[in-house]
């Protein structure tokens, strides 16, 4: 039976923890680990287990100190102690008159709490939303993980009211924010407005720093009030960069490699690798299909045809042969998990000598690969397939527009022409059986901020989904569903992704939300992802488009990395994981250390739990995301606070009686529309939102903007 949760992350790899902790779904056994702040004993974490296990034994029971003891048998050293430790790690909890029981018999579950700017908050937990109001938030912060008792259920769905009983880890070790002096003393308002304004900075000189920079600062909770130490200047607020430097540090990345990491990888790079046991595909004409402004290529592909049979080689960059399982780099790579994309950096996995050299599959030099080799029929049905161990050599790095004209029938070079021909022919296949199997496709909502001579945002592209991404998407689906197949027949300890069906509740908040829209979902009920994607499709060319791909994400689940298979809902497939990324996702690159130990003959192994290691990756992934969409929010921001008095078209997303809620198009910001300035613009607007419904499109003017406050207001455009 398994235990500790949060802290199983300290278990011979302080590093591994992340700036936002998590809990793990499935407990470890504690052996020879630090928990709260002291190390535990061998011994010590065996009775830990036993009183733990007593508890699972018998879910209901509440039982005081003495009956523990009666009812565990053979010596248990400081059984007082580790009960302690189980109350301060929340795995039990104090039932009154001295008896102690699990916490989901008392109405107590724990969760990371989600924080509003007013001082409340909710925590997800079991499929359950509890709401937090100011008052009864303890102390806690955005991010932290705590304990939470359920007060009273509340109106309509699986919602109810409650309190943090205690935290249990803080999610977050520093802020930035804009230093002012308050009297004598100097305060930080934290540039994320979840977080409370007025923190008292600690011994700060006025030499230290100046009214209205933005600043770092490490928190401090030792006091009976929050408080945070000075760190670092980051210059103007009103700077990009030094905004998104704010991001970063909020997000608790770090950007530069340990040397002994960078001097270990630049003698990785500098060694030479043999032939020897690889696939020669050097004669394949093969090429990289990427965005314009990609430095490292992970992924190259060929195709052949003969007798009908189509081949498609999907060639991945052989990382696991420079980052070897529980090698020091591989250490490094799991702690940061993903490459972090920001407008105007990239934060990469691993460092830039592999990533952006060794590892890159650039045109015109030898790379070692491992090419996942997979027969086609004239259906685009997949036949058969290999994963071997390979050498390419690139013949050409394209971009996807590059591609893009190829695919449309123009493009100078004749071999390109007939290679694109037959690539987009097999896409067009794949996109067939995918649309035949009801695999959802929500398209791209991702965009790119465009930035101007003087380093200031002038703009967003969207990232387009046209038939060169789709090329690109398809192929590497195909090679994901293939390796993920090999895995699950091999019994190989990887990492899969995992996408479970909506819940019902879900469901049911998705029909009215798309009933808003005058969208009906057939029978009320997400049958298979092809009715929602019938749906998308209805709205290809709508501004509503990217409303109802909101409201879809919402009411599905969360796709996550877990060590057993469970399928993939969206896809619509019975076994998926990533392999094709391993240069920026550490899933990927462990899913290349267990073939490359197989191929070896060896039995592959993983140096770390894998309940631990998915709930790691998954934690990165989330904080990556947040950063991700953070600083393309204070991009566009920033942006808006140059075009004030200017009109955009927008979306109502939201109603309330003091206003509406609109998302600007063609940028990744929404603001509020004041009911004084909607009627101010001799526009009626009742308590219940009247004339506006969620998903209606109007034309609004840019009145104000606060990027440090993220507030955004907004008048409509009276007749437009």
């Amino acid at each position: 039976m398994a235990i500790v949760k949060e802290y199983l992350w300290a278990q011979g790899r302080a590093r591994k923890a992340e700036p936002f902790p998590f809990l793990c779904r499935s407990k470890e056994r504690i052996s020879n680990m630090s928990v709260g702040g002291s190390r535990v004993s061998r011994s010590n974490a065996e009775t830990l287990n036993a009183v733990f296990e007593l508890f699972q034994r018998e879910p209901s029971s509440r039982l005081t100190f003495r009956q523990i003891a009666t009812r565990l048998e053979g010596s248990h050293p400081d059984l007082s102690g580790a009960v302690e430790q189980l109350v301060e790690n929340g795995q039990l909890w104090p039932a009154g008159d001295g008896r102690y029981a699990l916490p989901s018999e008392m109405g107590i579950s724990n969760g990371k709490i989600i924080k509003r700017a007013d001082g409340s908050g909710f925590v997800k937990t079991l499929g359950e939303r509890i709401e937090i109001d100011a008052r009864n938030a303890a102390g806690s912060l955005d991010g932290d993980l705590v304990m939470v008792r359920k007060l009273e259920q509340l109106p309509g769905e699986d919602r109810y009211r409650g309190k943090v009983e205690t935290i249990l880890k803080r999610g977050r070790q520093g802020i930035s924010g804009i230093a002012r002096k308050k009297g004598k003393k100097w305060v930080i308002d934290p540039v994320n407005p979840v977080l409370p304004r007025e923190i008292p900075l600690k011994a700060v000189l006025d030499t230290d720093i100046s009214q209205g920079r933005l600043v770092f600062a490490t928190l401090d909770y030792s006091g009976r009030k929050l408080a945070a130490v000075l760190k670092k200047d980051l210059g103007s607020p009103s700077s990009p960069a030094a905004l998104i430097d704010s991001v970063v540090l909020d997000h608790g990345f770090v950007a530069e490699f340990p040397q002994s990491v960078l001097k270990r990888a630049e003698e990785l790079a500098s060694e030479p690798w043999s032939l020897e046991g690889r696939e020669d595909l050097r004669n394949l004409l093969t090429i990289t299909i990427d965005p314009v402004d990609a430095r490292d290529f992970d992924d190259a592909v060929s195709l052949v045809i003969e007798d009908d049979i189509r081949t498609l080689y999907v060639h991945i960059a052989d990382v696991a042969h420079y980052v070897v399982s529980g090698s020091q780099l591989d250490d490094e790579a799991e702690i940061r998990g993903t490459s972090v994309y920001l407008p105007d950096r990239v934060l990469p996995m691993l460092p830039q000598v592999l990533s952006n050299g060794a590892c890159s599959l650039k045109p015109d030099e030898e790379r070692p690969t491992r090419t996942v080799v997979m027969k086609f029929d004239g259906s685009g049905e997949r036949l058969e397939f290999t994963i071997v161990p390979s050498v390419i050599r690139s013949d050409k790095r394209m971009t996807y527009e590059e591609a893009l004209e190829y695919l449309e029938g123009n493009g100078a070079e004749e071999k390109l022409r007939q290679l694109f021909e037959s690539m987009g022919a097999l896409s067009a296949d794949l996109d067939s059986l995918r649309e035949e199997r009801g695999a959802l496709d929500l398209g791209s909502s991702e965009y790119r901020v465009v930035f101007g001579e003087d380093g200031w945002p002038e703009g967003f592209k969207p990232v387009p989904s046209d038939m060169s991404h789709r090329l690109i998407e398809n192929f590497m689906v195909e090679a994901n569903r293939a390796v993920a197949d090999h895995c699950m027949w091999s019994d190989l300890p990887v990492l899969y992704r995992v996408h479970d069906e909506p819940v019902e509740i879900s469901e049911q908040r998705l029909v009215r939300q798309l009933n808003l829209l005058d969208i009906k979902l057939p029978g009320g009920r997400i049958h298979d992802p092809s009715v929602l994607k019938k749906i998308l499709d209805s709205l290809k060319d709508s501004p509503l488009h990217s409303l109802a791909v909101e409201y879809i994400l919402r009411s599905m689940q969360k796709a996550v990395y877990l060590p057993s298979n469970t399928g993939h809902f969206g896809l619509a497939v019975r076994s998926y994981l990533h392999f094709t990324s391993p240069i920026r996702r550490y899933p990927d690159l462990l899913v290349h250390q267990s073939l490359a130990m197989q191929e070896k003959g060896e039995i592959p192994v993983l140096d770390s739990d894998p309940a631990e290691l998915a709930e790691s990756c998954n934690a990165c992934e989330d904080n990556a995301e947040s950063a991700e969409r953070e600083a393309d929010e204070l991009m566009a921001m920033l942006f808006l606070s140059r075009n004030i008095g200017k009109a955009f078209n927008g979306v109502v997303t939201g109603i309330k009686s003091f206003g509406v809620f609109v998302r600007l198009e063609g940028m990744p910001v929404e603001g509020l529309a004041h009911r004084s300035d909607i009627l101010r613009a001799g526009i009626p607007f009742t308590e219940s939102g009247g004339p506006y419904h969620e998903g209606s499109l109007l034309r609004v003017e840019v009145l104000a903007v606060n990027p440090m406050e993220r507030k955004l207001s907004l008048k409509p455009v009276r007749n437009e």
